[in-house]
């Protein structure tokens, strides 16, 4: 009996061990299924990430090989036209590139510790061409400025801004560039509407970008100029379509210009390029080795593009701090070697496709 009893222990403690070692092999198979699992994902996100960066040199190299072609940037050069995919294997890069100088830089309202007025007037005569407050301006230019009093009011910035139905959670201004234009809709009457209005015409770009009039859009154009209208530049654009523009005293000739003094065109002359200094690139990363599941991911990257040192010693005439000094002699190549640096400024990635 007892024998028999201790046969029953020892039978029982075996399957006890059985049941475990199993529960315990289950449980590192799945654990090691859930670890090759992740890795796979790991592996793939990071191949995406190559993608981007491929891409990103690819935009980099597009824009370099075409600054060796002209001093200029327009609709005709290469960086313009449509790219197509480049497929490697299972994976595609998709770059997308756009001209930064096309549009209005918020950011150029408040360079060097200084408010450029003339900068601020064509951006309040950009928000008129597009039935918006123009008082909007002022608050983007106090939303920059280091100092606590509203442009030209005097009043105490968080006194006058805790009023807005869109105010800054600490009802203080941060007296900083702007980093992107969604952060626009923390400004005094800019709601979703309003800068769904404003996008295709502007950029936050961290540093001074004139505006490029071989690619701005008559719009931009137009707020150039009092009373100006996109109608009335479409003999630009038409030229510009057939040329680029090489020189910014080219555009005085036009007759809706011809009519700016000499101290006009001297103000607006700074704010004008006939080549860009930023380029936005959208790139687009796509695994397709799963059938079922296409996987995808964004990037968008700006990419700065400026005189060498060589260059503006040529171009400045000793004066370094004219921000208008790479465009001055862009018609003489005696002082122009075409040389640009062309590097990526910043990187931004994106589980979604950003408006662009």
């Amino acid at each position: 009996m007892i024998a028999n009893s201790q046969r029953g222990v020892a039978l029982l403690t075996i399957l006890l061990l059985v049941v475990s070692i199993t529960v315990v092999a289950g449980a590192m198979l799945a654990s090691q299924k859930i670890a090759i699992r992740r890795s796979g994902l790991l592996f793939d996100q990071n191949q995406l990430l190559q993608d981007i960066n491929a891409g990103q040199q690819l935009a980099v190299t597009m824009i370099r090989a075409d600054n060796k072609l002209n001093d200029t940037d327009s609709v005709q050069d290469i960086w313009a036209q449509p790219i197509p995919p480049y497929n490697l294997g299972t994976h595609s890069i998709s770059i997308e590139l756009r001209d930064e100088a096309s549009r209005f830089n918020i950011n150029n309202l408040y360079q060097k510790g200084a408010v450029d007025t003339t900068a601020l007037a064509v951006f309040q005569r950009l928000l008129t061409q597009l039935n918006l407050d123009s008082e909007i301006a002022i608050a983007v230019l106090d939303y920059q400025d280091t100092d606590g009093e509203v442009h030209e009011d005097g009043g105490n910035e968080s006194v006058v801004y805790t009023q807005q139905s869109n105010a800054i959670s600490a009802n203080t201004l941060p007296n900083q560039p702007f980093i992107s234009i969604d952060q626009l809709q923390e400004i005094r009457g800019v709601d979703a509407d309003v800068l769904a209005a404003l996008r295709p015409y502007i950029t936050a770009t961290p540093y001074f970008v004139p505006i490029n009039v071989n690619t701005a859009s008559p719009v931009l154009l137009a707020a150039l100029i009092e009373g100006g209208t996109g109608e009335q530049m479409q003999e630009l654009v038409a030229i510009r379509e057939k040329q680029a523009l090489t020189a910014v005293d080219d555009m005085w000739q036009l007759p809706i210009l011809s009519s700016l003094n000499e101290e006009q065109r001297k103000a607006l002359t700074p704010l004008l390029a006939v080549d860009s200094q930023a380029f936005m690139a959208l790139i687009t990363a796509t695994d397709s080795a799963d059938s079922d599941q296409t996987r995808q991911r964004f990037a968008t990257v700006l990419i700065r593009k400026t005189a060498t040192e060589t260059e503006s010693n040529g171009n400045s005439n000793g004066d370094n701090n004219n921000p208008n000094n790479n465009n001055s002699n862009l018609g003489d190549a005696s002082n122009s070697d075409k040389t640009k640096d062309v590097k990526v400024v910043a990187q931004r990635l994106w589980a979604f496709r950003p408006s662009f």
